[in-house]
């Protein structure tokens, strides 16, 4: 009996270590949860700008010709870029953006997918699976500095204009709040104008040099939101596993406690019991 109380009082201690640990990942992700909101609420609405104008001038300007904008044969390779961490412990994060841009090399069994991975956690994912990925990039942990999206942005443009792919979808995951998270996939290339009001718009140059100015303005805008919704998402759903295995480990915690109450009052009752046995004993 000494002996299950004593491993019993180690895994409670073993426990309460978690329980802590647990707990100051829990703050430490409510932090960065907090911090990303403000990006992802400036990016938003800067992108809903930029959209809105460049469909006007698309409207505007009409078939200009561009590489971005035209749709090519539809026959050759895709450049699918994957949005996962650098760490884990987020719940099912990371497996659900794999699992979509798995099922989407699934969907398109004619033609070659090359994978462009975000974070190391996708690229040992894929590794793992035998699928060879193009390009990787680190995700920094989660802390995004300047134009963190730009070398992503550079190699998927560079592929496009040799043509080397045809297309490109990104998988990321869109943030609606601390509780819900969509995986999603979504073309990026060739540029589809979203159809929105009409704007008066005063066009000073011409489409010749307008053009080549606003996209890539457009793709930076719209890939660096892409990213800042996953990180976002990154955040909460690590909040929510890390408030998850907290609580469980408090729940367990008190359990184990009670149960070490218990066997402690046993050995208790049973002392007594010998006590008084052995005095009683020495009476007759």
């Amino acid at each position: 009996m000494s002996q299950q109380l004593r491993q019993l009082k180690s895994r409670i201690r073993s426990i309460e270590g978690t329980w802590k640990v647990t707990r100051a990942m829990e703050m430490v992700s409510m932090s960065k949860f907090k911090a990303s909101m403000t990006p992802l609420d400036m990016g938003r609405k800067y992108f809903r700008k930029a959209e809105a104008l460049f469909s006007n001038l698309f409207e505007a300007e009409g078939d200009s010709g561009s590489p971005f904008l035209m749709p090519r044969t539809g026959k050759g390779a895709i450049g699918l870029l994957v949005v996962t961490t650098d760490a884990g412990l987020c719940g099912p994060y990371n497996h659900q953006a794999t699992d979509i841009a798995e099922k989407f090399i699934k969907e398109h069994p004619d033609r070659p997918v090359k994978l462009y991975v975000y974070g190391r956690k996708g690229q040992t994912h894929f590794k793992k699976r035998g699928l060879p990925v193009e390009k990787g990039f680190p995700a920094l942990h989660g802390r995004p500095v300047g134009n963190f999206h730009a070398m992503m942005l550079n190699a998927l443009v560079e592929a496009y204009e040799k043509e080397q792919i045809e297309e490109v979808y990104v998988v990321y995951t869109c943030f609606h709040n601390a509780m819900r998270r969509d995986p999603t996939v979504k073309k990026f290339l060739p540029i589809e104008p979203a159809k929105g009001k009409e704007q008066d718009v005063i066009i000073e140059a011409g489409r010749e040099g307008i053009l080549p100015e606003i996209i890539p303005m457009y793709l930076s805008c719209q890939l660096r939101l892409m990213i800042l919704e996953s990180l976002a998402s990154e955040h909460s759903a690590r909040m929510v596993a890390m408030k998850g295995a907290k609580d469980n480990a408090k729940e367990l915690m008190g359990d184990l406690v009670l149960l070490r109450n218990k066997m402690r009052q046993t050995m208790i009752t049973r002392e007594v019991i010998e006590i008084i046995s052995s005095a009683e004993a020495l009476k007759g």
